[in-house]
């Protein structure tokens, strides 16, 4: 076998679409043209077997205040019954981080926490990041496959009635790709920014990030509208057998237009043909001090069942890489996580 970097798109997808169950967005192409868009370095390394991909690691080069790292989210990936043959993938990367001069390598496979192959981690020298970045951490997934009335059965009792009343209040629900109606998602997301108390991406990450994705159909725009106002938007992202709720925003209101939504939005992904409806993260824990109890506690309503990944995993390249561990061990103690 053989690793080298992947150029054509076509080879690239064919791979990436046959992972399933739950095909990893953040390996796509067009995701990757959306982080070089906003200023990433990107390489595309392929195992090949006899001239057949069969692995490869989709991975970013960035800057941060405290150093340069080289980043695979929800990857490296592999055909089945190859685990073995991760090793190669690994090495590889550690060579792009030290050509690029990175501080560190950072992987996170999309492996249930626990998983076998977290040894190869282990003896490839990684160790545990202190704390979850974009793909890690705990996700809720609900099974598309089952029929309409199975899937309202499976929510909680409180959540399927604020969707009849949302529908009985005449709450609409609108589904887009049009980019001028993104205006409505960055007002919103500044109203629930100021309310929750969080820092989000930039608008620019947003807008581009939209602008990216809508074109080749993984990226819609969902508004709930009521009396012609706009209470509650989300970015839905649909690729392979997965349809991902990534961002949401909403005003604060007695109607109840966000179950609406994210019922219509879990409704049309199953009429599209997806497997699966990914709510996108939740805490890790039922504890209700936890600062994403509360939009975890609204998409529990929605049943599914939690999967805990495996996280990301960090391989120290320079000594500037402990100031990063030791800032976000800090991060994550001062955050309550």
């Amino acid at each position: 076998m053989e690793t080298k970097r992947i150029l054509d798109e076509k080879t690239w997808e064919q791979f990436v679409l046959a992972q399933v169950p739950h095909t990893p967005f953040l390996q796509s192409w067009a995701w990757g043209e959306f982080q070089e868009a906003m200023g990433c370095l990107l390489y595309r390394l392929g195992l090949l077997d006899a001239g057949r991909l069969v692995g490869g690691a989709q991975a970013l080069v960035g800057s941060r205040k405290l150093g340069k790292f080289v980043y695979v989210p929800h990857g490296p990936l592999l055909c089945q019954g190859l685990g073995g043959q991760f090793v190669p993938i690994l090495e590889s990367l550690k060579r792009v981080a030290r050509e690029e001069k990175a501080d560190y390598l950072r992987v996170e496979p999309m492996w249930e926490r626990g998983d076998a192959r977290e040894e190869l981690l282990c003896q490839a020298g990684f160790r545990p990041a202190l704390v979850p970045s974009q793909a890690g951490g705990t996700t809720l997934l609900l099974d598309l496959r089952r029929s309409e009335d199975e899937l309202l059965m499976g929510m909680r009792k409180t959540t399927r009635y604020l969707v009849k009343k949302a529908r009985e209040m005449g709450v609409v629900v609108e589904r887009t790709k049009d980019l001028e109606e993104l205006e409505a998602f960055h007002q919103l997301m500044e109203e629930t920014k100021r309310r929750q108390r969080f820092s989000p991406h930039s608008r620019r990450y947003h807008q581009l990030q939209f602008e990216t994705l809508a074109p080749r159909g993984m990226g819609e725009l969902y508004l709930a509208k009521y009396e012609g106002n706009v209470l509650a938007v989300a970015v839905i992202i649909s690729y392979g057998d997965t349809a991902s709720y990534l961002l949401g925003a909403s005003l604060r209101s007695e109607v109840p237009a966000s179950y609406l939504l994210q019922w219509e939005a879990i409704r049309q992904a199953k009429e599209s043909g997806r497997d699966l409806y990914d709510f996108w993260g939740i805490a890790p824990t039922d504890d209700p001090c936890h600062p994403w109890h509360g939009y975890s506690l609204f998409k529990k309503g929605f049943g599914g069942y939690p999967l805990s990944y495996t996280g990301a995993w960090d391989f120290p390249i320079t000594a500037r890489y402990w100031a990063v561990a030791a800032k976000e061990w800090w991060w994550k103690h001062h955050r309550h996580l």
